[in-house]
């Protein structure tokens, strides 16, 4: 009885960790629908949302909701800062954080440029257009909407096989 409580449990933590490892993060931003979002598993969420005047970070996690304002001052004590203990510095694994950035998979990318003045947009025109990869994704418009619709995808494993061969 007390064994197949233990290897119940104990399936039930790799089935968690199993799913924490292939969860997707999405990254999403698109200055047209005012949209900025970062999401994992779709179990929790963290939205930007631009205000008139003011910023509001909303911090999802299953049933629990926080709203965060950064751009204003905290009310509460001062914390008194405690000394650092000196410690050799390492360096800067740079290498590692390239692996990791080049794990990030671009599902979907749109840029729509208008400079404002029509000469310099007939020269951007025949650039973007002669270039197949730009031609895809960049538009040149001549109607005022400067736009950018980015959508990111990556796994947890993923992120640790490029940190951990890095």
């Amino acid at each position: 009885m007390f064994l197949g409580i233990i290897v119940v449990l104990l399936v039930l933590f790799l089935v968690f960790v199993v799913w924490i490892l292939l969860a997707e993060i999405s990254i999403v931003a698109d200055t047209y629908r005012n949209e900025y979002h970062v999401s994992f598993g779709g179990i929790s969420k963290a939205e930007l949302i631009p205000l008139p005047g003011d910023l509001l970070i909303r911090l999802h996690f299953a049933f629990w909701e926080k709203d965060l304002y950064p751009l204003h001052p905290s009310v509460g004590k001062e914390k008194k800062k405690p000394e650092p203990d000196r410690k050799s510095k390492k360096g800067f694994p740079f290498r590692r954080i390239i692996k990791v950035l080049k794990s990030f998979h671009i599902k979907y990318f749109q840029l729509e440029v208008d400079t404002e003045d029509f000469i310099w947009n007939a020269y951007l025109w025949p650039v973007v257009y002669g270039v197949e990869p730009l031609r895809r994704h960049v538009y040149v418009n001549f109607q005022g909407r400067n736009e950018c619709r980015l959508l990111i995808h990556n796994r947890i494993w993923r992120m640790a096989w490029a940190w951990l061969s890095g």
